[in-house]
């Protein structure tokens, strides 16, 4: 990928974080503790109504884009199925529209199942839709899509404030349905040649159950995934109150900014890695890019440290305790991020079965976590839970990797995000009583990160020092060569 691709791919997430950055407090502002908690349950279940949809197909779809001769076809393969099983399901949940809605947001409207049901297609096509941008590395087209939803929140968050319309959770939701086909609208603009001959297509039902062989394992493994995820967010509902979801839905919001690496990394990283198991290329190249992206967890750990108390200056006083909640709620973005590097070889070796178990192990770990720590601290409780959940999820992905793939030295990588984790916890618990502020902690261990890393960073600054020249002189020769085409 060229640095221009990698540009145009980084601009989308380093923009939306900063527009998260803006929209979070605003919310926060805006609407009460209670709602913003009911808006982290709608996400929850548009996030679960994706992955049961898509039957891993998506994966499959990335997995097979280098090595398949008519990708219009695949798209078509791969999209259909889901489709399908969208339109069943939105009628068979049909009659219990309002005992789900009494259960998930302690309110029951007849816009709510609409509303959620157009939130859910949407998010469906566009998920489909991203994925050819994604392969045919459109960078920038890519990101400007990811950017219109929090774009669009924003805008549609100053008519309510302008408009004095009513501030309930019914608002939120019609903000989302608004934003969710903004982008869906932008995505079919942007790939119109492409899903127009897909419809053209004739499936192979063969093809069908080949890619469905490979993608359900995944689709198990990502509803495993969401149960790690989304654990927190139902023992709270059910353990706690919903002010407290709230505190941990800010907290993990404001975690955003560290899927910034994530959304740069994984977008990336999965066709690039196939791409170099296609042409052969030596796999050891993965053990330095495990060793730099460790570096750059751990200074993503230590910066947050010593700057999250400014949240304090731009959050209500009831959110005071979000400064210390965000250093456990950045890990699980982090640590998934080095899982997909060190996990790789399980999908390589195509034994995604492998997953499944690595994520029902750390789902284990988080609902007995939860269940213990939640009732006693609340949404303090639930990030601590979610830390230590997703180290083992690290953990058992790696040593999983390791033994179908290849070996790979692991000790530094263990070392590290154990002692990271460990003060992340110790933040959240002892942070509000402690003597000195927590804050001078973190910043004692800057100079360590630079020092332990100090090979990494030199390996990261040679590379963007290699692709800033790589770049000027491609510029160079480009102008020589419209000059020497004038001249002529």
């Amino acid at each position: 990928m060229g640095i221009k691709n990698f540009i145009g791919f980084a601009f989308g997430p380093i923009a939306s974080a900063v527009l998260g950055l803006i929209t979070v407090p605003v919310f926060s502002w805006v609407f009460s503790p209670e709602d913003v908690g009911r808006l982290n349950i709608l996400h929850m279940v548009i996030s679960f109504c994706l992955l049961l949809l898509v039957l891993g197909l998506d994966q499959a779809y990335v997995r097979e884009f280098h090595e398949t001769s008519n990708t219009s076809q695949l798209l078509k393969l791969c999209f259909r199925p889901g489709f399908y099983l969208l339109l069943v399901s939105a009628s068979v949940s049909l009659p219990f529209s309002n005992n789900l809605s009494s259960w998930l947001f302690c309110e029951v409207d007849p816009w709510f199942y609409p509303l959620i049901l157009v939130c859910i297609l949407t998010s469906y096509i566009s998920r489909f839709l991203s994925l050819i941008l994604r392969m045919q590395e459109r960078g920038l087209a890519f990101s400007i899509s990811q950017i219109m939803p929090k774009a669009s929140q924003l805008i549609l968050l100053g008519v309510v404030l302008w408009t004095g319309a009513t501030r309930n959770f019914l608002t939120l939701l019609w903000i989302t349905v608004a934003s969710t086909l903004t982008v869906v609208v932008v995505y079919a603009w942007n790939t119109r040649k492409e899903w127009l001959l897909a419809l053209e297509t004739q499936p192979n039902p063969d093809q069908t159950r080949a890619l469905l062989k490979f993608g359900l394992p995944l689709m198990i493994s990502g509803l495993a995934y969401w149960g790690l995820t989304a654990t927190s967010t139902l023992v709270l509902r059910s353990q706690s109150t919903l002010s407290e979801l709230g505190i941990y839905s800010v907290a993990s919001k404001f975690a955003g900014a560290a899927t910034i690496f994530q959304s740069i990394f994984t977008v990336i990283w999965a066709p690039m890695v196939y791409k170099w198991v296609a042409e052969g290329v030596d796999m050891v190249r993965v053990d330095t890019v495990a060793r730099q992206a460790l570096s750059v967890v751990c200074a993503i750990f230590v910066v947050t440290g010593i700057f999250s108390w400014l949240t304090d200056y731009i959050l209500p006083v009831h959110y005071i305790s979000v400064k210390y909640l965000v250093l456990c709620a950045i890990a699980p973005p982090l640590l998934y991020t080095l899982s997909e590097i060190t996990c790789v070889g399980i999908r390589i070796s195509r034994r995604t079965k492998l997953s499944v178990w690595v994520t029902l192990a750390a789902l284990a770990a988080n609902v007995l976590l939860n269940l213990w720590l939640v009732p006693k601290h609340g949404a303090s409780g639930a990030v601590m839970a979610n830390a230590l959940a997703y180290m083992v999820f690290f953990v058992a992905g790696t040593e999983a990797s390791a033994h179908v793939w290849r070996q790979f030295p692991r000790n530094k990588l263990y070392l590290c995000v154990g002692f990271t984790i460990a003060f992340a916890v110790a933040t959240v618990l002892f942070g509000p009583t402690a003597l000195i502020h927590y804050a001078l902690f973190w910043l004692a261990a800057l100079p360590l990160v630079g020092w332990l890393f100090c090979k990494e960073w030199t390996e990261l600054i040679s590379a963007g020092r290699l692709c800033f020249d790589q770049k000027i002189s491609s510029r160079m020769l480009g102008d020589k060569s419209t000059y020497s085409v004038k001249k002529k």
